[in-house]
């Protein structure tokens, strides 16, 4: 059976990950960042400065134009880091 690449989902810590995503997905739909953004009500350049991984984006937008792409965000808790016992000196 065939995977998709949207099966396993990579983690996102930062906007160039967000960015990475929504210009794969806009690809794999076969969108011009143009028509990607008449879909989502913002202009061509806010698509492209989310693609490159723009910082600061209004939160609404963005959820709009994953909405737009059929994409979810999940939120989970970060596993914890091994080195953090490693690195922990409190000396009981």
């Amino acid at each position: 059976m065939l995977m998709s690449p949207y099966d396993v989902m990579p983690r996102v810590t930062t906007a160039e990950d967000i960015g990475a995503l929504v210009r794969a997905r806009r690809r794999e739909r076969a969108l011009s960042q143009q028509a990607l953004a008449d879909s989502v009500g913002v202009s061509r350049q806010w698509i492209v400065e989310i693609e490159g991984g723009k910082a600061r984006a209004e939160v609404g937008l963005v959820l709009r134009l994953l909405n737009v792409l059929d994409l979810t965000i999940r939120v989970d808790p970060r596993p914890p880091d091994p080195l953090d016992a490693l690195l922990d000196r409190d000396d009981r």
